[in-house]
């Protein structure tokens, strides 16, 4: 076994992973950095295209966020969507229409609502009708019954990022600093334990002492935390997401509005960043006792989560009571089975697309992600949105959505932390970041 001793141990190499390395490397004078990841390459479980959204949230079109949190949001989209500007790498990016749909009377007042008050803050922002509606998304229109009360909010500075692409480029910005930026795939971490001052990480082929460990390794990063005695009142409800495909019938990213009191969002349909040609409907949304989707190996480890005991259980059918789950789960569960699944989503994409038939729809097999919910026993609620724990000399990041759009935020917020960790011969500047990236238009 090779022992070797870093500054700063980073676990996980998705977009937070590496943008917290590209941060600490060329942003501060921390000298070391290692990433250890399990997989082959970086980017490989949820910043994977066919695993997310390929959405940069910045509050405006999320009807779940009030105005306060919107503009945290936004201030984090401006930063990454300053990188993936200035970066200009091909196929990273493409700037398209992002719109929230209103349907029905309702929907319609919440947006012209809604508009009023974030109009002065998000200067893209316009509402628009049917008629103009009809003009940036047709199919939006298409078969639609002329009476059918419907209004959009929509910016045309919406971005879809390839968060896997965006990963390598942070990596490789992070390596050419100069600094000793060390990757291990291939490598996956059995045990992390303190040293004296520092802490020892032990990988399935090596060894490795840090004076700062982070973990953003998704769920994995609670099961470590809770095995060093941290947040043992949080559980992971994890919650996977499905696709379907269709054809060619969307130009931008349309969402729909909140539905009310649930904490998953509804559905949304947008063109594929790998293929344009290709519009996607979703994610559908239900529990699985997975850490990783489509990785069945990883329900020893989930089963190691309180949520998997008596106490967690317990708290969970009481939380799908309170919230009046049930219906909800049982619907997004058949969305995954042959034949009755694309009948049944059939109804939810024609709120976007009414002349979609269900012979159009197929359901993705083999992608989707795992969105790690935090689920705190102690309240007995969901706690929505990013998440951190902060220990000695320690963080672990879950990093839910909209954990991809803002992870250059989190990483300036992080490496503030671990160079406090560090002490005072080491400095971090989050202004530099800002500055740097401050040239480029978004």
């Amino acid at each position: 076994m090779a022992n070797s001793k870093y500054d700063v141990v980073i676990v996980g190499a998705g977009v937070t992973g590496t943008a917290l390395a590209y941060v600490l490397a060329d942003f501060s004078n921390v000298k070391s950095i290692a990433i250890i990841e399990k997989n082959d390459g970086v980017a490989q479980v949820n910043s994977h295209p066919l695993n997310n959204a390929q959405t940069s949230h910045d509050g405006s079109t999320e009807t779940n966020y009030n105005l306060e949190h919107a503009l945290q949001v936004q201030k984090a989209a401006k930063l990454l969507r300053s990188y993936v500007v200035k970066r200009g790498v091909p196929k990273l990016y493409k700037i398209t229409n992002r719109m929230v749909l209103g349907v029905g009377w309702k929907e319609v007042h919440q947006l012209e609502s809604r508009f009023r008050e974030f109009s002065p803050h998000y200067p893209d922002l316009r509402l628009v009708g049917p008629r103009e509606l009809a003009e940036i998304e047709p199919g939006v229109m298409l078969g639609r019954k002329p009476d059918q009360p419907i209004i959009a909010l929509v910016s045309d500075r919406g971005f879809a990022i390839n968060y896997k692409l965006l990963a390598e480029c942070l990596l490789k910005d992070a390596v050419r600093s100069g600094k000793q930026v060390d990757s291990f795939f291939s490598t996956k971490v059995e045990s992390i334990r303190r040293a004296g001052q520092a802490y020892e990480v032990t990988t399935d082929s090596m060894k490795l002492e840090a004076k700062v460990v982070v973990f953003a390794a998704g769920s994995y990063s609670l099961l470590f935390a809770q095995k060093l005695g941290y947040a043992k009142h949080l559980a992971i409800l994890p919650v996977a997401g499905s696709f379907y495909s269709s054809g060619e019938f969307l130009k931008g990213k349309v969402y729909r509005v909140q539905i009310e009191g649930m904490p998953f969002a509804a559905i949304h349909g947008d063109p594929d960043v790998l293929n344009q040609k290709d519009t996607r409907f979703g994610p559908t949304t239900k529990p699985l006792p997975l850490m990783e989707r489509h990785h069945y190996e990883t329900l020893p480890d989930f089963l190691r989560l309180p949520l998997a005991s008596f106490r967690g259980l317990l708290s969970l059918v009481r939380l799908i009571h309170r919230r009046k789950l049930y219906g909800y789960i049982s619907k997004n569960t058949l969305y995954d089975l042959p034949w009755i699944g694309p009948r049944m989503f059939l109804k939810e994409a024609r709120t976007i697309v009414p002349s979609i038939k269900h012979s159009d729809l197929r359901l993705r097999r083999g992608v989707g992600g795992i969105r790690p919910q935090i689920f705190n026993l102690k309240t007995g609620d969901l706690e929505m949105g990013d998440s951190s724990i902060v220990g000695d000399k320690i963080i672990f990041n879950t990093t839910p959505s909209p954990g991809a759009s803002i992870c250059l935020a989190n990483a300036v917020r992080d490496a503030q932390i671990v160079t406090g960790f560090l002490g005072s011969d080491y400095r971090f500047d989050p202004k530099e970041v800002e500055e740097a990236l401050s040239e480029a238009t978004v």
